[in-house]
């Protein structure tokens, strides 16, 4: 009896240190890349004037990164803002309505008095309302102009190409003088947030969550420091062929001090793998 339960226990030890023995964090192979990749073209065809930018060129949201010509545009908005700034037209019927409604109030006073007829009444009567008519439909054609004129300027900046994101330019693709209907102009790529891209075994799946933090170590010669990370996204369905499931994180990239495009490994934290388990790794 003793050497049974002393067998059994020696079982038991044998097998929880092979299981420690056969179980490693979960390191995975990654890639780094840029949280967002953007290529900008312009909303409307036409010639290129200037491009303000060159590749690797650091960049702001709200920079203007290169225009189309718009001479013909730039005239057309300045004739719009002068036609919406010109008042004469709406002075001219406001002064003629002031001058029917005094004509109005005498003919009033006469007629009360006996000393008009009906007739020099009803006239100035429609005389007032024509002039209050007039008068509305001259604001009418101002507030018209400053419609055209607002559509005269986004036309404008249609023409000219502004930067979506803080980031770098990767890749100028059209020069000054080349017409484009609707191609790049220009490639961006935001690198602060990076974002690392895993696929992972699916014995790991339902292991990392969303939320989750990590660590990335990007292969960058003899730099072997390593980033926290959290993961942002997991795949809800695992591709069969090669039994693997993808996994996406980010981690902040100040100064932009890491390139994108690097091979990383990464591990999870309380993560491990069965070295028994047959797995191909990505």
């Amino acid at each position: 009896m003793y050497n049974a339960s002393k067998m059994s226990l020696l079982v038991l030890l044998f097998s929880n240190e092979l299981l420690a023995q056969t179980q490693e964090p979960a390191q995975l192979n990654c890639r780094i890349e840029p949280s967002i990749t953007v290529e900008m073209s312009s909303a409307v065809e036409g010639v290129i004037s200037e491009v303000l930018v060159d590749k690797n060129a650091v960049i702001k949201k709200g920079d203007v990164l290169a225009r189309l010509d718009a001479g013909l545009e730039a005239a057309t908005a300045e004739l719009r803002r002068v036609q919406s700034e010109l008042t004469s037209d709406v002075q001219s019927q406001q002064l003629a309505l002031e001058f029917s409604e005094r004509s109005l109030t005498r003919v009033k006073d006469l007629y009360d008095k006996k000393a008009a007829s009906f007739s020099e009444l009803d006239k100035l009567k429609t005389e007032h309302a024509i002039a209050q008519q007039q008068l509305r439909q001259a604001l009418d054609r101002k507030r018209q102009a400053e419609l055209e004129y607002k559509r005269a300027l986004a036309d404008l900046q249609r023409r000219t190409l502004v930067s979506p994101i803080d980031g770098v330019v990767v890749e100028r693709l059209k020069e000054p003088g080349e017409h484009i209907d609707f191609e790049p102009v220009l490639k961006l790529a935001k690198l602060d947030p990076l974002r690392v891209e895993v696929y992972a075994p699916a014995s790991l799946y339902g292991k990392v969550k969303a939320g989750m933090k990590a660590n990335v170590i990007p292969e960058l010669g003899a730099d072997s420091r390593s980033y926290s990370a959290e993961v942002t996204l997991v795949d809800q369905v695992i591709d069969g062929p090669s039994n693997t499931f993808g996994i996406r994180l980010a981690f902040a990239n100040p100064g932009n001090r890491l390139p994108s495009g690097l091979k990383c490994r990464v591990t999870f934290e309380g993560v491990t793998l069965n070295l028994l388990e047959p797995r191909t790794l990505p």
